[in-house]
C-alpha cells in the first residue's frame, strides 16, 4: 500500500471522528439551551461566554470522576 494513501486515509479518518465528535458536543450543549428556555432558567452559563465550554468542563469532570 501506498503510504501517500495510507496518510491520507488517516487523516480523512481523523477528521470524520472530529466532526462528529464536535456535533456531538455542540448538539448536547443546544439540547441544554433548549431545555433550559422550557424550564425559564438559564442554562449553562457559567463555563466560559454564554456557557460554550461547559463541554470541556463536563468532559474533565466525566474523566477525573473515581470509581469506587
Amino acid at each position: 500500500m501506498d503510504t501517500a494513501l495510507l496518510v491520507e486515509t488517516v487523516i480523512k479518518i481523523v477528521v470524520i471522528l472530529l466532526v462528529f465528535s464536535a456535533l456531538a458536543g455542540f448538539g448536547t450543549y443546544f439540547e441544554r439551551k433548549v431545555l433550559a428556555f422550557m424550564q425559564r432558567r438559564l442554562g449553562p452559563m457559567n463555563v466560559g461566554p454564554y456557557g460554550l465550554l461547559q463541554i470541556a468542563a463536563d468532559c474533565i469532570k466525566l474523566f477525573t470522576k473515581e470509581d469506587i
